[in-house]
């Protein structure tokens, strides 16, 4: 009987790896912390799972890497911080859909938003809590990273407070609750938000990934002309 693959072990021995190596390693974590993201549904518990074993595996490379290990931590946060950023756009898109110009008080969209406010708490207390299993000196740069970062504010909080100002009203306001078919439409979708916005995370990342080679084949095409 084949053993079963722990995705959270797997993802952590991919970022130790990447760790170790060290180039481009803010953009090595962004990638494959949307890369685990993409694979399951955007809920609060599966977004915390990814970011704790990203951090796990940061600690291990951190050990194996030839980099300064206090800049290791500030890159590899802010890369999380770049992942999250696009799971609040794919949510932002996600909202949209299903609430168009409707208004109307659904409890799983009500979740949703809940949830997003409280992603970058959320966020940070993960990788500080997987940040604990580090050594001493890890911990402590550790610390510094995400005292930068609780000073100044992720971009990822930033992101959530400007959608939370959007649709905050919209989707707590109580309205009148039509019984036709968009409205069910709607509803069904709400109570599949999760998914829905980890289809359309998919769809920006692949948006990104085309961008990031036609820009990367440029200056190649240009060379053999």
């Amino acid at each position: 009987m084949t053993p079963m693959i722990d995705t959270d072990e797997m993802l952590t021995q991919m970022t130790a790896q990447a760790v170790a190596q060290g180039e481009g390693l803010r953009s090595t974590v962004r990638d494959l912390t949307l890369k685990a993201l993409q694979s399951r549904e955007l809920s609060l518990a599966q977004i915390k799972s990814v970011i704790r074993s990203v951090t796990e595996g940061v600690n291990l490379g951190a050990i194996q890497g030839k980099l300064d290990t206090s800049e290791v931590f500030e890159q590899a946060l802010a890369g999380m911080d770049d992942a999250l950023l696009k799971v609040v756009e794919a949510s932002r898109i996600a909202l949209h859909q299903i609430t168009g110009e409707q208004e109307f008080r659904d409890s799983h969209l009500k979740k949703a938003l809940d949830d997003l406010e409280r992603l970058e708490d959320e966020f940070l207390a993960t990788v500080k809590k997987a940040a604990g299993g580090a050594g001493a000196p890890f911990k402590s740069q550790w610390g510094g990273a995400l005292q930068d970062s609780m000073a100044a504010g992720t971009a990822t909080g930033q992101q959530v407070m400007a959608m939370v100002e959007q649709y905050g009203d919209q989707v707590r306001k109580t309205a009148r609750a039509q019984r036709d078919a968009g409205f069910r439409a709607a509803h069904a979708l709400a109570q599949n938000f999760a998914t829905l916005a980890s289809g359309v995370l998919i769809g920006l990342s692949e948006a990104m990934q085309q961008g990031a080679a036609k820009k990367s084949a440029g200056p190649a095409a240009k060379k053999r002309r």
